[in-house]
């Protein structure tokens, strides 16, 4: 059994009110043109002493000009020759000056408040980590599958609800003190998926910090635009789930076991024959004009999710042999996996 710190034992030690420590901003980005420099304003106007923070953007491979949409910024920029996320906050974070390293996405608008809010539970010297809420973006021209998403709410920072485990940070909205990610060697390069939460389960475990969450602490995520996007972000999920459950499965406590996944399986088949019911009886009911389009689509959309979110689990069982090594997955080339869950246009 391997040993696990327990971060729930924290030592008496002074709790300074209102830190105002350093920050670097760590934003990895592909293909983000359309999106990267509405986050780079949001970042740029933040109300935390801008004397106090630094943006970094880590360029992972694009190839359709976000470059050119960063270099109108004032950011750092960098070029990340290894593929894949993990490797990209990594170089951030070799490149980072702050005393607290803070993550966001490129496809993520900050709230004015966010750093100012997001270091303030760090006045307590056990909390090593912190997270805050991740929203939907909403605009008037968002779309059937983007409000979908939003009421679906696919990204959700700290705890994720039944089978739970330690609490986890999203990378959408995270932050590390810089010592701690140094200590536990950053995010895991081998992994395309999961890397966020395995860093933050790594620092509980091996570190015994404290990962703290900071409500008002907010970013607003686009959502998938695009059925498929959505598809491919439940297969990701899916796949991701098991992953961790084949990593983590050896610590005493931890929930997802094989049996518990097998049930949650047979569950979500069951729903499959549900959804596909209730959408041939909401599409009935759009055209008796008794249902919104948004209620005719729901079942389907819930039928996409959770098709796609069966068929990534299935993936990482067979890649992980029946959740016993997850050593198969973490050998696959980043590439591969990239193509299957970021084929590099906006969905």
């Amino acid at each position: 059994m391997m040993p696990a710190v327990d971060p729930s034992q924290r030592s008496e030690r002074s709790k300074p009110a209102s830190p105002v420590l350093t920050v670097s901003v760590v934003v990895p980005v592909y293909n983000g043109a359309a999106t990267i420099g509405q986050c780079l304003e949001s970042l740029a106007g933040q109300t935390y002493p801008a004397d106090k923070y630094e943006i970094i953007v880590v360029e992972n491979g694009s190839t359709d000009g976000t470059t050119r949409v960063v270099e109108q910024y004032p950011v750092r920029i960098y070029h990340c020759g290894q593929r894949g996320p993990a490797p990209a906050r990594n170089l951030g974070i070799d490149r980072s000056e702050g005393e607290i390293v803070a993550f966001t996405d490129a496809d993520c608008v900050a709230d004015r408040e966010w750093l100012a809010e997001l270091v303030k539970p760090y006045g307590d010297l056990a909390v090593g980590a912190t997270g805050g809420a991740i929203l939907a973006y909403a605009s008037a021209g968002c779309g059937l599958v983007e409000r979908f998403s939003a009421e679906c709410t696919p990204l959700v920072n700290y705890i994720s609800g039944e089978g739970e485990f330690l609490p986890r940070l999203l990378t959408a909205n995270a932050s590390y003190r810089k010592d701690l990610l140094k200590a536990v060697g950053g995010f895991d390069a081998r992994l395309v998926t999961a890397e966020d939460v395995d860093l933050a389960w790594r620092v509980q475990l091996q570190m015994g910090a404290m990962v703290s969450f900071a409500p008002q602490a907010i970013v607003y995520h686009h959502h998938r635009r695009t059925r498929a996007g959505l598809a491919r972000q439940y297969r990701q999920y899916g796949f991701s789930e098991i992953l961790l459950d084949t990593m983590y499965g050896r610590y005493t406590g931890y929930p997802r076991t094989r049996r518990y996944q097998a049930r949650r399986m047979v569950k979500q088949l069951a729903a499959l024959g549900r959804y596909g019911l209730s959408a041939v009886i909401r599409q009935a009911r759009l055209a008796r004009g008794k249902a919104s389009t948004d209620q005719a689509a729901a079942p389907r959309l819930w039928f996409l999710i959770e098709s796609n979110n069966l068929w990534g689990k299935l993936e990482a069982i067979v890649a992980t042999r029946l959740m016993t090594d997850a050593s198969p997955v973490l050998q696959i080339k980043p590439e591969a996996l990239i193509e299957r869950w970021h084929p590099g246009r906006v969905e």
